[in-house]
C-alpha cells in the first residue's frame, strides 16, 4: 500500500473526527492506531468512525474490524460460488421468482422484443452487470427517448453488459421518506446449513436523498438502523458525510419510531433466499416492500460492509463470532 495515501488518510480522517491535534497529539494517536491495527485488526476507518481512539481494549474487541471482517468471509463464503452475486445476470437467473420485477438481457434480446419490453414499462432502469455502490444505473421514461436511436447506439456498446429492469412499485409509507428513488432493506443474514437456520444479524433503511434516482450512501443516500425483533427504526438517519437526520431533510417524514410494514413477512423473504444459496453464508440483501406485501430483491452482497452495520450503533462482533463459529 502507498505510504503517502496512508499518512493522508490518516491525516484526514483525524482532522474529520477529532480536528486540529498538536504535533505530539498526532503522534500519540498514529502510536494507539498501530496498536489497535496489530491488536484488532483495525483500519483507519475503523479506528475513527468507531471512536478507537476513544475506547480501550474492550470496547474495541465489540467491533467488527476490516481483520474480522475478512475472517468472516473466508469461514462463509466460497470464493468460486460469489459470482452468483455479484454478476446480475447470474443474479437474476438464480432468483428469478423472487426479484418482483420483469427482466430483460439487452445484449441478447432482437429490437422487437426490446420494444415489446418498453411498451409494457413505460418508466425502466439500465443496469450494467459488473456495476456496484449505484454505479452504472441510469433510469429512463419512454417519452425522453427516441426508441431506435437509444436502441442502436447501446447496442454499439461492444465491452458492455447491460439488463433492463421495469420500475419497482414501492409500499406508499416507505416511498413518502424518498419518492424520487426505490427505499430499500439491507438485511444482513448468516446461514448455518448443518442447523438449516438462518441468523438476521442486522437490518438497516437506505433512503435516497437530493432526488437522486438510487438510495446508496455514495449517492448521499441516507440510512437508519432497525430493530430486528420489532422493525422499528430506532435510530437518526445518517449519511456518508455524518450529518444526522430526525425526519427526511427534503419530505420532513419523520424518522426514528417508524414501523417497517409487513416485517415479519420479510424477514421470512430474507431466510429463503438465503437457503438459495448454501455455499454463500454471508449475505447483504438488499429488499423493496411493494404494495400489499409482497416484496423485490433487489441484490445480494456477498461483501456486505460492516462498517455500515455498526456505524452510530454498536459493535457487533461478539453476535457474530458466536454465530460463525458454529460453522
Amino acid at each position: 500500500m502507498n505510504v503517502r495515501y496512508v499518512i493522508n488518510r490518516f491525516n484526514q480522517m483525524k482532522h474529520d473526527y477529532i480536528g486540529t491535534t498538536s504535533c505530539f497529539k498526532t503522534v500519540i494517536l498514529w502510536v494507539d492506531y498501530l496498536c489497535a491495527l496489530l491488536v484488532h485488526g483495525a483500519s483507519i476507518s475503523d479506528y475513527f468512525a468507531y471512536g478507537f481512539y476513544k475506547l480501550r481494549f474492550n470496547g474495541r474487541r465489540e467491533y467488527i474490524t476490516y481483520r474480522r471482517y475478512h475472517k468472516i468471509l473466508r469461514k462463509c463464503n466460497k470464493q468460486e460460488d460469489i459470482a452468483i452475486c455479484r454478476d446480475k445476470m447470474s443474479f437474476n437467473s438464480k432468483f428469478s421468482d423472487l426479484l418482483g420485477r420483469e427482466w430483460i438481457d439487452f445484449n441478447e434480446v432482437s429490437y422487437d422484443e426490446f420494444e415489446s419490453f418498453i411498451g409494457r414499462h413505460n418508466v425502466f432502469f439500465m443496469k450494467d452487470v459488473s456495476g456496484c455502490w449505484g454505479m452504472g444505473i441510469k433510469r429512463y421514461c419512454i417519452e425522453e427517448i427516441d426508441v431506435k436511436t437509444f436502441f442502436d447506439e447501446y447496442k454499439c456498446c461492444q465491452n458492455a453488459h447491460y439488463i433492463l429492469e421495469e420500475e419497482i412499485d414501492e409500499v406508499d409509507y416507505i416511498k413518502e421518506f424518498h419518492p424520487w428513488s426505490v427505499n430499500t432493506i439491507r438485511i444482513v443474514t448468516l446461514f448455518d446449513t448443518v442447523s438449516d437456520c438462518v441468523y438476521v444479524m442486522n437490518a438497516r433503511i437506505r433512503m435516497g436523498n437530493n432526488k437522486n434516482h438510487v438510495d446508496n450512501f455514495h449517492f448521499q443516500g441516507i440510512f437508519s438502523s432497525i430493530d430486528i425483533n420489532t422493525g422499528i427504526i430506532d435510530s437518526y438517519g445518517y449519511d456518508i458525510n455524518n450529518r444526522f437526520y430526525l425526519v427526511h431533510p427534503l419530505t420532513n417524514k419523520q424518522i426514528i419510531g417508524f414501523q417497517i410494514p409487513y416485517w415479519e413477512e420479510c424477514l421470512d423473504f430474507v431466510k429463503k433466499a438465503a437457503r438459495r444459496i448454501p455455499t454463500v453464508r454471508y449475505v447483504g440483501w438488499d429488499v423493496v416492500i411493494k404494495p400489499g406485501g409482497t416484496f423485490a430483491l433487489i441484490e445480494a452482497n456477498d461483501n456486505a460492509d460492516h462498517d455500515i452495520q455498526q456505524l452510530h450503533n454498536k459493535g457487533l462482533w461478539k453476535e457474530y463470532k458466536a454465530v460463525v463459529k458454529k460453522f
